[in-house]
């Protein structure tokens, strides 16, 4: 899958707000600070099965991967 497509993907279901990633579905948040917990979802979120626990962590290897 190409960066443009991955990027897309990560952004169907996750949005910045205030330097925090939110869950587009149960609209929780994490700080980045706190990347290496799982995210906390609220039950029940649809978008929370399927996806990653780890939001930072899936944006910072999409990232890394389109730097090259």
């Amino acid at each position: 899958m190409d960066s443009d497509r991955t990027i897309e993907k990560w952004n169907a279901q996750w949005m910045f707000v205030a330097g925090r990633a939110v869950c587009r579905g149960c609209l929780e948040s994490q700080a980045l600070e706190n990347c290496e917990r799982p995210f906390p979802h609220a039950l029940p979120c649809e978008l929370s099965e399927g996806s990653s626990d780890h939001p930072w962590v899936a944006l910072h290897d999409i990232l890394d991967r389109a730097r090259g």
